[in-house]
């Protein structure tokens, strides 16, 4: 594992377009000592109806230019391919491809299409896949030309899927962005941390990028509906903590990651702003748990 940075989320409805609370929440990411910082593009009004927003594009680039942090950026949360508005929603990816490109991200996390047919689920579920697929291996091209490499995250379903899903696509730039916190959750109910952690090793060989947050493996449908300080007594649901408060065993999720080359993007709820620093000295502590990569850290 020689990772080229730790990073983290810049929170899309904490900032809410606001760019002055972003200049803000980038000096605290530099002082604590990240070295990346993931921008979501709906979070900074990076694109209105489609089209990209040259200002707020300008404005963002020029607030990173303050501040030691590379960036990565996080394409709009419902972006989906499968969904049948499907013009608008290429368009939206393409505007997220030119977003990166301008801020000079080599990662571009999209969450991986999700289907809702109903009760026709069974009978277009393939057909909307394929659909992706192919859009995708567009989709490639132009982010390649514009040196961004597609990272498709997994949500709620399994890595399998996704491993199928980029081996289909073919493209060199399409790869897997691995959220730890989405698959455990998953594979609590399917198949358990044995299942979790193979998913894993199945991963790897397309593994491109990777979020780190924490979560007790308790999902309950319900509690999307739920406010956070609702779930949280409970351990419900994907509550995006920092590592070591829930239960996801990164203990063991670090020896199988030796191969790993990319950035670990740590994707926590501001409410535990106070805890970054203790994050990143986790992150530490792990890695050297697992005797991989020696990591210089600043002194917090």
């Amino acid at each position: 594992m020689s990772i080229r940075g730790v990073g983290i989320n810049a929170h899309s409805p904490r900032i809410n377009g606001d760019l002055e609370l972003l200049k803000r929440d980038l000096a605290y990411f530099e002082k604590i000592g990240f070295d990346y910082v993931e921008i979501p593009v709906h979070g900074v009004d990076g694109i209105i109806n489609g089209e990209l927003n040259p200002k707020n594009v300008e404005k963002v680039k020029e607030a990173l230019k303050k501040y030691n942090l590379k960036v990565t950026v996080h394409s709009p949360d419902p972006l989906n391919l499968r969904k049948d508005n499907f013009d608008l929603q290429k368009k939206v990816f393409q505007s997220s491809i030119e977003f990166a490109s301008r801020l000079g991200a080599g990662v571009l996390v999209y969450h991986g299409g999700d289907f809702d047919g109903g009760e026709q689920e069974d009978e277009f579920q393939d057909l909307a896949s394929e659909r992706e697929i192919e859009i995708l291996k567009v989709l490639s091209e132009f982010a390649d030309k514009r040196g961004v490499q597609i990272c498709i995250e997994n949500c709620a379903s399994s890595i399998e899927k996704l491993v199928m899903t980029v081996r289909k696509v073919n493209r060199k730039n399409v790869g897997i962005t691995y959220d730890f916190g989405h698959a455990f959750l998953y594979y609590s109910c399917h198949g358990g941390e044995e299942e979790f952690l193979t998913s894993i090793k199945e991963a790897l060989p397309y593994l491109k990028h990777v979020h780190m947050h924490d979560n007790f493996g308790r999902a309950n449908v319900t509690s999307h509906n739920n406010s956070y300080i609702d779930q949280l007594p409970f351990g419900d649901g994907d509550l995006h903590m920092p590592p070591g408060m829930g239960g996801i065993p990164y203990e063991k999720i670090f020896p199988l990651i030796r191969e790993y080359k990319g950035i670990a993007m740590m994707e926590i709820e501001p409410r535990y702003r106070h805890l970054y620093g203790k994050a990143l000295e986790r992150f530490q502590e792990l890695l050297l748990e697992a005797g991989i990569l020696k990591y210089d850290f600043p002194k917090i």
